[in-house]
């Protein structure tokens, strides 16, 4: 098992790495000198099944399947790499999808895909930036031309973070009072990731990533790629 799972993450490009220790499932992308490699952590006292159900070589994505026999530990996660860096997200629990294309797709909030139904953009791999909204990291971003902000409430370098995650620089950020929607203007920029320049007003939306239950830990400094 140990040998198939390195063997799928050699197929796209990336090392892996698994040890047995600790009581809980943990999987990471840590610095091993000047390379990113990818760190399977499986507890001690449980048979762990760890499966690539679908591996991407020209994509450089897979997407892995891992269940416990004895401790609740199960998750579904996309491993790729997405513009500079190498990343995992875990699936939300209720989709079951197998395929690298069909996580990208569930990693998409229901606004997302309601956009790109509504414009006829077709699902394809590597665009960040379609008619339908533009990409940067795990935050989607919606074009509202005709949207009319209240000045009092935008912010001037403002910022977008997930926890635990590194902040996304916004040169204008709107948050639309009693309704808890965010707005972003003009450039966003991250050290992970090339900056955008948004033109307009843009319904900023986070990915549908699964929050991590106790029993299964995974700690990303990287999430999604289109």
């Amino acid at each position: 098992m140990t040998v198939e799972i390195r063997k799928a993450f050699e197929a796209i490009g990336a090392r892996a790495h698994v040890e047995t220790r600790g009581n809980v499932f943990e999987i990471d992308v840590l610095q091993n000198g000047d390379r990113e490699v990818y760190q399977l952590r499986y507890p001690r006292g449980d048979v762990i099944t760890a499966e690539a159900l679908d591996v991407k070589p020209k994509q450089r994505h897979l997407v892995l399947d891992v269940f416990g026999w004895r401790m609740p530990v199960s998750g579904r996660y996309l491993c790729g790499h997405d513009e500079f860096h190498w990343f995992v997200a875990q699936l939300p629990l209720e989709d079951s999808t197998t395929t690298v294309r069909g996580a990208m797709e569930a990693l998409k909030p229901a606004a997302v895909l309601r956009e790109q139904r509504r414009k006829g953009v077709k699902r394809r791999l590597y665009r960040r930036k379609t008619a339908a909204y533009v990409r940067q990291g795990e935050w989607f971003f919606l074009p509202k031309p005709k949207l009319r902000v209240d000045e009092r409430f935008v912010e001037h370098h403002g910022r977008l973070a997930r926890q635990g995650g590194k902040p996304h620089q916004v040169e204008w950020l709107y948050r639309m009072p009693g309704s808890g929607q965010v707005f972003a203007r003009g450039a966003v920029s991250h050290p992970d990731h090339t900056t955008i320049v948004l033109e307009q007003w843009h319904l900023v939306l986070q990915n549908e990533e699964a929050k991590p239950a106790p029993e299964a830990r995974p700690v990303t400094r990287m999430t999604y790629i289109d």
